[in-house]
């Protein structure tokens, strides 16, 4: 489990990555710890462990890796590629996402919740239990991927696809859905409301 050490900057309530009593907003030498860190992510098969909260990477490509609870959370990732990876109990949450590539991938057990996705690719993934509460998408896919049990409540989706997709209980209630389809998925065993106690 990564270390849940807060930042000793005043007022900061960030976490710590291993090594450091301060989190990469405020860390020595920031530029030098986060290409050091990045390097990493591209050297490891496995990331294991790992806290780069708040770290913004650029056109890094993280094909095939496995990243086993990871947080990442607060980050941002611009022109990313996943491709072939394991997201597992992993913390993304309040991150953003632009033109990044997921395609393929296994997400398990892991949380977006109020992340930003603009012109996204989830593709043929298996995205099983995890958690994109209040999440914000706008041009993504979804496409032939199973999403069972996973929640999109309270989420805001504009021309996003989920075309031939496994939607049993997943979860959809109190989202905006503008230019959404369902194509050939499942989505009559999705929740859009709930059930009202009498």
């Amino acid at each position: 489990m990564f270390s849940l050490i807060e930042c000793r900057e005043k007022g900061c309530r960030n976490f710590t990555p291993d090594g450091s009593d301060k989190c990469l907003k405020h860390i020595d030498k920031r530029e030098e710890f986060i290409s050091s860190a990045i390097s990493g992510l591209i050297d490891n098969e496995y990331i294991r462990n790992s806290n780069l909260s708040t770290i913004e990477i650029d056109s890094v490509i993280l094909k095939d890796k496995m990243i086993i609870v990871a947080n990442f959370s607060n980050s941002k990732f611009t022109n990313m590629d996943f491709t072939g990876s394991s997201l597992l109990f992993s913390l993304f949450e309040y991150s953003t996402f632009i033109n990044c590539k997921f395609e393929n991938t296994t997400i398990k057990y892991t949380n977006f919740a109020g992340s930003v996705f603009s012109e996204c690719d989830f593709n043929d993934s298996d995205i099983v239990n995890s958690n994109f509460n209040g999440i914000e998408a706008e041009n993504c896919s979804f496409n032939d991927s199973d999403l069972y049990y996973s929640t999109f409540t309270s989420s805001k989706l504009h021309n996003v696809t989920f075309i031939e997709c496994n939607l049993k209980k997943t979860d959809f209630f109190n989202s905006k859905r503008e230019n959404v389809s369902f194509k050939y998925s499942n989505y009559e065993e999705a929740l859009f409301y709930r059930d009202r106690k009498k």
